[in-house]
């Protein structure tokens, strides 16, 4: 063989032998998807689904329910013997007056008047003050053992994002999984919905649809506890 010969032998066998490399890697390549644990799958629908039947005991305080609730109380502007007041949220009835400026006033104590618009806002905020207090009672009464100490701070900041049940119409029932993802070692993502009920109370009763829901799971102290809501 000469020399040219034996030059072009060698270049094909190295490129051979890369062939064969990147081949080996290709068919022998570890897996990199996370495959999940059966026992945690197992645990975390446990989790899921008692924190979806406990949705139902847990008051809303969304702005719908809150309208309801200032309706019910009758807070708001009413007349009494033909003079207008403001009816707040401890049952007072407020003479409403205008003031120097040509502004609407209400007396709220014997030294004390404030402007119509602002003494109402305050009220709202009373009512809104008294349906966070019940949402995070519901929370401590029936979640708070199922979620994160984050998920646990947000919730009881912000009341209105909790899919509690409202004041009237459809409430959540439960929760329908449709798929478990691992995300690592630590956490998982669920995908699902939130099966609605409507109120036995109203004219009809039975399922009243599904909300599309995302949560996240962590596995906290040897436990898994939902860390994220997410309504679509």
């Amino acid at each position: 063989m000469n020399t040219s010969g034996l030059v072009r032998f060698i270049a094909v066998g190295i490129v051979l032998l890369l062939l064969i490399s990147v081949g080996s890697y290709f068919l022998f390549k570890p897996s990199t998807t996370m495959r999940p644990n059966e026992a945690d799958i197992n645990a975390i629908y446990q989790v899921v689904g008692e924190f979806g039947a406990r949705l139902k005991d847990v008051p809303d305080s969304g702005e719908a329910s809150l309208a309801l609730l200032i309706k019910e109380r009758g807070v708001g502007v009413r007349v009494v013997a033909g003079k207008r007041v403001l009816h707040t949220a401890d049952g007072r009835d407020l003479a409403i007056t205008k003031g120097s400026d040509g502004k609407e006033t209400v007396s709220v104590s014997e030294y004390e008047a404030m402007y119509l618009q602002d003494e109402l806002q305050a009220q709202y905020d009373i009512i809104r003050h008294e349906m966070s207090a019940l949402t995070v009672a519901g929370v401590d009464s029936n979640l708070k053992r199922l979620i994160t100490e984050r998920l646990y701070q947000e919730f009881t900041t912000y009341t209105d994002v909790i899919p509690g049940r409202p004041l009237l119409g459809s409430y959540p029932d439960s929760i329908r999984i449709d798929s478990v993802q691992k995300l690592d070692g630590t956490s998982y993502t669920v995908k699902g919905s939130i099966v609605q009920m409507q109120d036995p109370h109203q004219d009809w009763s039975g399922s009243a649809g599904e909300i599309p829901i995302t949560l996240t799971l962590k596995k906290v102290s040897g436990r898994w506890l939902i860390d994220d809501v997410v309504r679509s």
